[in-house]
């Protein structure tokens, strides 16, 4: 199978999933106890709060849009296909490293749950920067065909 068919059905695969935690980020809110936190801020802080939350999640949503619907442009080599790869690897390999040294305070009271969302998340993230780093480097003609 070509490599490109094979990043082509994995940036899909990225995609759904980036659209499915976009809409996830509205279940933040009772999973991580958002209201009650967020009634002790200033009105100025829980207005930020609530539009960079909403300003991710569409970031996401638009980011996962693409990769489902237009794949083929992230594959084809070009410089704006190189570029953007480079760019998404690097945010997502930032959310990568966010997990590990910023969130290191519990998410919920359920350990059960709460080793289920770092483990799961901790994968996601690694499968988001793996393959937009992939696609970088077959735009560079390192890998594939």
């Amino acid at each position: 199978m070509p490599t490109s068919l094979i990043l082509n059905s994995l940036l899909q695969l990225a995609g759904i999933s980036m659209i499915c935690l976009a809409f996830g980020h509205a279940a933040f809110d009772k999973l991580l106890n958002w209201t009650e936190d967020l009634s002790k801020l200033t009105a100025i802080n829980r207005q930020i709060f609530v539009v960079h939350t909403v300003f991710v999640a569409t970031g996401i949503l638009m980011l996962g849009l693409v990769c489902l619907f237009f794949s083929g442009a992230l594959v084809a080599k070009s410089l704006l296909g190189l570029v953007a790869n480079a760019s998404f690897a690097m945010c997502w390999l930032s959310r990568l490293v966010c997990q590990f040294f910023v969130f290191k305070a519990p998410y919920c009271s359920n350990k059960r749950l709460e080793i289920l969302l770092r483990v799961s998340s901790t994968l996601l993230w690694i499968f988001y920067t793996a393959l937009f780093a992939a696609v970088f480097l077959y735009q560079l003609g390192a890998i594939g065909n």
